[in-house]
């Protein structure tokens, strides 16, 4: 069982790093430009493109159930 919390410990923290990386390569290439590097540039538009596509409400719809979610969270903790 220690095991399993370790990789899922392990996991997260990969999950975490990554939207990290995407989030960081979006600000990079709003500051910089046209003159970002190709793997920032390309990084953003895949981020853009897919945001773009998503029907809309989508993201607000996400956003309220993570927000909601946390709330319960920790008034249960109290």
């Amino acid at each position: 069982m220690n095991f399993l919390a370790r990789l899922r410990t392990i996991g997260w923290a990969v999950v975490e790093a990554a939207f990290l990386l995407i989030v960081l390569c979006v600000l990079l290439n709003i500051i910089v430009g046209g003159d970002a590097d190709s793997f920032i540039a390309t990084v953003a538009k895949n981020a853009a493109d897919f945001l773009q596509r998503l029907p809309p409400g989508i993201v607000l719809g996400v956003a309220l159930i993570v927000m909601i979610y946390s709330l319960m969270k920790s008034r249960l903790q109290r």
